[in-house]
């Protein structure tokens, strides 16, 4: 109850009382299947489509789309990724956004910073269409770049998506290096990553994506990995400013360096 009320209050805060009261009256509607499947993501789909205009500390932006509600409620309104202000975009600063979703993230971080650039992967063709919807209503297209592909590591998750799923048929891998060059990235400002138990490859001999990075928000996901492991390794490279939100044996965590790479340099 408290987080269905806080919520309200964070609707209330960056889309207005009316869409905040609309949900609510959603959530009634659809009580008996929030009590069965313990979420409210059936209040969300009632919204409908959107376009949903919010208002942020950080930036304003539309969001639009099936499902776009539920990604207003956990990226607008949760803050999980820019909570207490550690989203920060330097001007012309690079932004990478691994599992891009719809694009919700990265209407956030483009709106942080107009003169920011974002380059994010999303290996399902649905929800890439979804993304660049989200951009172009924005007008942020010219500031985005989207790689259709899979980076990571491939865990069971994965290979049944992959083997089961339309949405992923004939999307192709990438590896680190070649998304490196591909999109001449050699410093990233910020960088936001779930994928889903992929995400470990981070940690592995050889990765630069953490060296060159000096703000990362990342999902970190039992079943690919070690969480904790990961965060000693977030330590270990330089990352002292470190806020982790446990779930469980997962958690999101936010890690900053203390002087970033474009001051050390």
């Amino acid at each position: 109850m408290a987080k269905l009320f806080g919520d309200f209050r964070g609707i209330a805060r960056v889309a207005g009382i009316g869409t905040a009261l609309r949900w609510l009256a959603c959530v009634a509607a659809t009580l008996p299947s929030a009590l069965k499947t313990r979420n409210l993501l059936a209040a969300d789909r009632l919204m409908g489509t959107g376009p949903f205009r919010v208002r942020h500390a950080i930036g304003n932006a539309l969001l639009t789309g099936e499902s776009a509600f539920s990604g207003l409620r956990e990226i607008w309104v949760r803050d999980v990724y820019a909570g207490g202000g550690f989203l920060r975009v330097p001007d012309h600063g690079t932004v990478v956004d691994l599992g891009a979703n719809m694009g919700n993230f990265s209407a956030q971080a483009l709106a942080a910073n107009p003169t920011a650039r974002l380059i994010a992967i999303e290996p399902s063709a649905p929800l890439g269409a979804k993304w660049a919807a989200t951009m172009a209503v924005n007008g942020f297209q010219d500031r985005a770049q989207l790689c259709r592909a899979f980076i990571g590591i491939f865990t069971d998750k994965q290979r049944r998506d992959f083997e089961n799923d339309p949405a992923y048929g004939g999307v192709p891998t990438i590896n680190e290096d070649e998304f490196l060059r591909r999109y001449a990235i050699d410093h990233i400002d910020f960088l936001k990553c779930d994928i889903e138990g992929s995400e470990f490859f981070m940690t592995e001999r050889g990765s630069r994506l953490l060296d060159i990075t000096d703000r990362v928000a990342i999902e970190l996901h039992d079943f690919g990995g070690d969480p904790q492991q990961f965060l000693d390794t977030l330590k270990a490279k330089g990352f002292a400013d470190l806020q982790v939100d446990w779930y469980g044996r997962e958690c999101i965590a936010r890690a900053a360096r203390t002087a970033t790479l474009r001051m050390a340099a």
